[in-house]
């Protein structure tokens, strides 16, 4: 069985596995960003995830059996123009190759809800890339398309 709580300091070395394998995905989709995360930045978002003044969380999923980590959801939150509750950014979505179209994923998000609710933050929303379709049959359950499209600064 898998559970998903907060990500705790010992997680580091397991967390940082899955976080290289997450990295390593979006480089072979030609994100030259994923390429070059320095350590620095690693471990700086690390530990803001330990960090309760920071507007940030990671959540893990656990192999109980095994104690081993399976996935992670990492989370930011936000002001919001349109309303006083902040917004949960789920900024961040990795489940192990190995154990995919199991219930993680699932389970993750599911997780990124009850944390909002009980939070005060009831709307979450996240980003995929358009060729991410295996991803995409899990968002359309747990999920709808808001419309918007997004653009960056070049």
């Amino acid at each position: 069985m898998t559970i998903v709580r907060l990500v705790t300091a010992s997680d580091k070395p397991q967390w940082l596995v899955l976080w290289k394998k997450y990295l390593e995905f979006y480089a072979s989709t030609g994100n030259k960003a994923a390429e070059h995360v320095p350590d620095t930045v690693t471990n700086t978002t690390f530990s803001r995830f330990l960090d309760d003044s920071e507007p940030m969380a990671c959540l893990v999923a656990e192999d109980e059996s095994s104690k081993t980590l399976v996935g992670f959801a990492h989370i930011l939150w936000h002001r919001n123009t349109w309303a006083i509750e902040d917004k949960i950014y789920l900024n961040d979505l990795y489940v192990d190759e190995n154990i995919r179209c199991g219930g993680v994923g699932r389970k993750l998000i599911e997780a990124v809800y009850k944390y909002g609710d009980e939070h005060g933050m009831p709307t979450v929303y996240w980003r995929t890339q358009e060729f991410n379709h295996r991803a995409q049959l899990l968002y359309t359950k747990v999920g709808i398309r808001d419309g918007f499209l997004t653009y960056k600064r070049p």
